[in-house]
């Protein structure tokens, strides 16, 4: 017997087979179909497709065999692999490779062979298409055309093999992606629905009413708003806009909302805005917060008096609408909030008329534009609420606010996070 030769680019054949990771897998139909459909096309007993490992040939299909794999020093398959075409022995007990082969003397009994080689990827034989019958046969019966057919057939299955498995890497990586976007926007959907919950809902009774309009340009935004009610019967009211917006914006303007609903800025008094001010600015320094800032209006309205004292931190100007002096702004009495110096900063005090209005507000208010790239502006907002407080919606400041805006804006999501606080003194 003649044991076959090694390849000499054995050590990149054997790479190129366990590419596929195909050895010892199971049956497939793809394989028994062409294994079938070759032993009737032949008439033979035996057909299978073997992989020639580095000591074993493995049966990745059969037809006429009971085991799974033979050693490799035996096999016929051993030799078909060092060649490009078809091993043909006519009758193994004549040829001197295999007469005493163990396969020839013993079961199965060989005879006839007939092997085609396969390769892989990189172009390295990897296996063989195989026929085989117990009494010898004339080579010149056979069609060798068709059995290269069905060998082409059986090495494009074989190198599907690595496409089928990418494809369904692929797809378990999509439907993993799928899961955690899915949990992720779950999550968020949460978050946003805590964050929105931490803004009081309006007051409808009393000396002071408020109403507000938040809408985030994802998923969390990074404004925050509210009031808090001081045991003096005054109201203090805030809106504080982080710049950026998303989950950073979104976890640093829940910190800022914390501190200031549970009251826990050390040296604070809520009822002052100049001390709220510098409290936050030691608190949330930008240098120790990703170089987050912020802008802020913090007014105190006092319901006895009709007073406002309040701080504007860089924030735009919001808007007091009265009944006999029109319109005013309230421009910046402060840097941002979170800058790693203070310049001069200082509270303003003004006196509002019974029936006035102070609308605070992000800077998205009035950067929304129209069909033309026309920003809205303070003077095109304060239009805007002028029409409101004419429109007989005065008492739903926020549902009339969002009809005029997104009528304005022609657009239903906003690039930046939007908020819209109101506070009517009666």
């Amino acid at each position: 017997m003649m044991i076959a030769p090694i390849p000499t680019n054995e050590a990149d054949r054997l790479a190129s087979l366990r590419a596929l990771q195909i050895l010892d897998s199971p049956a497939e139909e793809r394989f028994d179909r062409i294994t079938q459909l070759t032993q009737k096309m032949f008439d033979v007993p035996i057909a299978y497709i073997a992989l020639v490992d580095s000591d074993r040939q493995w049966f990745k299909s059969k037809c006429g065999l009971t085991t799974d794999e033979t050693g490799r020093d035996i096999s016929f398959c051993g030799h078909t692999i060092n060649q490009n075409e078809p091993l043909v022995i006519p009758d193994a007990t004549k040829d001197e490779r295999f007469a005493d082969n163990p396969l020839v003397t013993d079961d199965p009994n060989v005879r006839f062979y007939v092997g085609i080689p396969l390769s892989g990827p990189g172009g390295f034989n990897v296996g063989t298409l195989c026929i085989a019958d117990r009494t010898p046969r004339d080579p010149d019966d056979l069609q060798l055309d068709a059995m290269q057919h069905l060998a082409d057939m059986a090495q494009h299955e074989l190198n599907m093999v690595d496409v089928i498995r990418s494809q369904k890497e692929l797809l378990d990586a999509k439907s993993m992606l799928l899961r955690t976007q899915q949990k992720q926007a779950l999550e968020l959907a949460e978050a946003a629905m805590y964050a929105r919950s931490l803004i009081p809902p309006p007051l409808t009774e009393g000396p002071i009413i408020t109403d507000w309009l938040y809408e985030s340009c994802s998923e969390l935004g990074g404004d925050v708003l509210g009031h808090l009610e001081l045991p003096d019967g005054r109201l203090a009211f805030y809106l504080v806009d982080v710049m950026g917006h998303g989950i950073g914006a979104a976890l640093h303007g829940s910190a800022i909302q914390s501190a200031i609903r549970s009251l826990s800025l050390p040296g604070c008094d809520f009822a002052d805005p100049l001390s709220v001010f510098r409290a936050l600015n030691r608190r949330f320094p930008m240098a120790e917060h990703g170089n987050r800032f912020c802008t802020m209006f913090y007014g105190v309205l006092d319901p006895s008096e009709g007073t406002l004292d309040y701080v504007n931190a860089g924030h735009p100007a919001p808007i007091v609408m009265s009944r006999h002096a029109g319109a005013r702004t309230l421009e910046s009495t402060a840097s941002l909030v979170g800058l790693d110096f203070e310049t001069e900063s200082a509270s303003e005090r003004i006196q509002l008329e019974p029936g006035s209005e102070l609308w605070i507000y992000s800077d998205a208010a009035i950067e929304l534009q129209d069909a033309t790239g026309q920003e809205l502006g303070v003077e095109g907002l304060r239009d805007v609420i002028s029409l409101v407080r004419t429109s007989g919606q005065a008492n739903e400041p926020s549902l009339a606010m969002r009809r005029l805006l997104s009528s304005f804006s022609g657009r239903e999501q906003f690039i930046d996070d939007l908020s819209i606080m109101v506070v009517r003194w009666k």
